[in-house]
């Protein structure tokens, strides 16, 4: 019975140690991913979906999270409607999560009219296909 229990705690411990090693918003936004735009009477919100075919860990349309307007920039929502990272009216993102790589910058950046690159330091990590909720500082 002992032996069960410790094995239990042990599986468990190992189980938040591997959910707590990735950078949530690496998980959310790197890749190819599209945001689909939900209407509310007074503001806007996007959802983040898979726009992959080809990685198995993110089907294709699976819902990532999500991006709301909050206080002079974007809050990074997980599936659990808790803010993992912001993105600043520059486009710079921020992951809160302690694995996150602080040393480089991610950023988004405007490729054409509906379609961003997401770049981590000078290398690109994922595209970004539609357009960001409505705000008033100046992101479309």
């Amino acid at each position: 019975m002992r032996k069960s229990a410790a094995l239990l705690i042990f599986t468990l411990a190992l189980i938040g140690r591997a959910h707590a090693s990735s950078c949530e918003v690496a998980d959310i936004l790197f890749g190819n991913v599209q945001l689909d735009i939900v209407r509310k009477s007074n503001y806007e919100t996007a959802i983040v979906r898979s726009d992959n075919f080809n990685n198995p860990k993110k089907n294709y349309g699976a819902v990532l999270g999500e991006i709301t307007v909050d206080r002079g920039g974007f809050a990074i929502r997980d599936i659990n409607q808790v803010v993992v990272g912001v993105i600043s009216p520059k486009l710079i993102v921020e992951g809160w999560d302690d694995v996150c790589d602080k040393r480089s910058v991610i950023s988004i950046s405007s490729a054409k009219p509906g379609v961003y690159v997401i770049t981590n330091g000078s290398r690109p990590v994922g595209t970004i296909l539609g357009r960001f909720p409505k705000n008033d500082f100046g992101v479309k």
